[in-house]
């Protein structure tokens, strides 16, 4: 249940909520905020669905917000539900690696570039201080994992 959980309750699942009830038509945000796009951008959006289900929950308790949950994330659950052991490049890697044992495993991100809303990384794994690959995304965690991807291709 953990892992679907993790799955489920992500920005780009929220985001979808979101999207789906028109949440950014309801956003208080700041002249600037709007000018670049604030009401569009996936974090405040998805960060709207979690205030919303605050609210619920505040309002009319864990059975209501456990309604809303449930019926708005659905999808999701079913997707997740059906793809509950897959694992994901980073644990793969991992696995592989220590296949004979113990070793030292290590993500850096090596680049940050562009503006806040609009960030990019690059980040670099290493074994034992060997650089086995890069990797490049829209959040840290995308980066690694590209880096992990990347790696695991490099093996075969």
């Amino acid at each position: 249940m953990t892992k679907v959980r993790a799955t489920v309750v992500c920005e780009k699942s929220l985001h979808k909520v979101a999207k789906l009830h028109n949440f950014s038509d309801f956003l208080y945000l700041g002249r600037s905020e709007r000018k670049t796009g604030g009401q569009n951008r996936p974090a405040i959006l998805a960060d709207s669905v979690e205030a919303v289900i605050a609210a619920i929950y505040l309002d009319g308790g864990i059975a209501e917000a456990e309604k809303f949950i449930v019926k708005s994330l659905k999808d999701e659950i079913q997707i997740a539900t059906k793809h509950v052991g897959d694992r994901d490049y980073k644990t793969v890697l991992q696995e592989k690696l220590q296949e004979n044992g113990d070793v030292k495993i290590e993500y850096e991100i090596t680049k940050e570039e562009g503006p806040d809303h609009n960030k990019k990384f690059e980040s670099q794994v290493s074994c034992e201080g060997k650089v086995l690959a890069k990797g490049k995304g829209k959040s840290k965690k995308e980066a690694q994992m590209n880096a992990a991807k990347k790696a695991l291709e490099n093996l075969k």
